[in-house]
C-alpha cells in the first residue's frame, strides 16, 4: 500500500467492507430458499462473512500488491499454533466469567434472547451453515481484515505497534455493534493483535479466534450442559477458572518467548 495513502481512507475501506458485507448478507438472506425463513437467515449470515474481506483483496490486486504479504499470511510453526490454541482455551474461561460479572451489573436486554435463539437452529443444514459461518468463515475473514490488513497497515504507517493494536482493536470492537460486550471484544481484540504482531502472521490469531467462536457456539447451543458441569453458584467453577488461568499463562508465556523476533 502506498505510504501516502491517508489513514482515514484505510479506515473507510475497512468500514466499507463491513457495511457492504452486511448489506449483501441481508439482501441475500431475504431470499426465499425453499420456504424456510431460518435457512435464509443462515445463508445470509454465511455470505456476509464470506464477503467481508473481498473489497480489501480487490484493492490490493488493483494496486498490484502481494495479497499474502499484505494480509500477513505467513507460515508459523505447529508449536506456535498449539500455544495459540492453549492460550485461547484460557481466554475463553476468563472472558466467560467476565461476561457473567458484567451481566450482574448490567443485565442483558430481552432482545438478546432472540439472538440466542438464532444460535440454536432446529435443522441440521441450519446448524452446519451456522457453524461454518461463526467458527470458520467469520474468524478467517475478520482476522484478515483487522489484524492482517488494518493493524498491519497502521503498524507500518505509525511505527508504533502499541497504538496500532489499541486503535485497530477498538475499531474491531465497535463494528460488532454490541455495546454490552464491547469491553470484552476490545480486550480479545488486543490479544489477537498481539498474537498477529508477535508471530508476524494472522494464522495464530485465526486459530485463537476459531476456538473462541467455536466454544461460544457450543456453550450457547448446549446451555443445559453448561449449567450442570461448568457453572457453580452462577459463576464458572473455581477449578475451571484456575485451569483457565494456568492455560492462559502457559500459552502467553510461550508465545511471548517463541514468537518471531520483532
Amino acid at each position: 500500500m502506498k505510504q501516502n495513502r491517508s489513514t482515514w481512507q484505510i479506515f473507510l475501506v475497512v468500514l466499507f467492507s463491513v457495511l457492504s458485507a452486511l448489506i449483501i448478507g441481508t439482501a441475500l438472506g431475504s431470499i426465499d430458499y425453499g420456504g424456510n425463513p431460518s435457512i435464509s437467515t443462515y445463508i445470509g449470515m454465511f455470505l456476509a462473512q464470506f464477503f467481508i474481506v473481498v473489497p480489501v483483496i480487490l484493492l490490493l490486486k488493483r494496486n498490484n500488491l502481494n495479497i499474502a504479504k499484505s494480509l500477513r499470511i505467513n507460515r508459523v510453526s505447529k508449536k506456535i499454533l498449539l500455544y495459540s490454541f492453549i492460550l485461547s482455551i484460557g481466554a475463553v474461561v476468563i472472558s466467560d466469567e467476565i461476561n457473567i460479572l458484567f451481566e450482574m451489573i448490567i443485565p442483558l436486554p430481552d432482545s438478546f434472547s432472540q439472538l440466542e435463539d438464532i444460535l440454536r437452529p432446529d435443522e441440521l443444514i441450519s446448524f452446519v451453515l451456522l457453524s461454518l459461518t461463526i467458527v470458520i468463515i467469520a474468524p478467517i475473514g475478520e482476522e484478515l481484515l483487522f489484524r492482517g490488513f488494518l493493524q498491519h497497515y497502521l503498524e507500518n504507517t505509525w511505527k508504533d505497534v502499541t497504538r496500532a493494536i489499541l486503535v485497530s482493536s477498538l475499531f474491531f470492537a465497535f463494528i460488532h455493534f454490541n455495546p454490552y460486550w464491547i469491553i470484552q471484544i476490545y480486550l480479545l481484540g488486543i490479544l489477537l493483535g498481539y498474537l498477529a504482531w508477535k508471530t508476524q502472521s494472522v494464522l495464530p490469531s485465526i486459530v485463537f479466534h476459531i476456538c473462541i467462536n467455536g466454544t461460544s457456539l457450543f456453550l450457547t447451543t448446549f446451555d443445559d450442559f453448561v449449567e450442570r458441569v461448568i457453572l457453580w453458584n452462577g459463576h464458572i467453577h473455581p477449578i475451571i477458572i484456575l485451569f483457565g488461568i494456568v492455560a492462559f499463562s502457559f500459552g502467553f508465556k510461550n508465545i511471548h518467548t517463541s514468537g518471531v523476533k520483532v
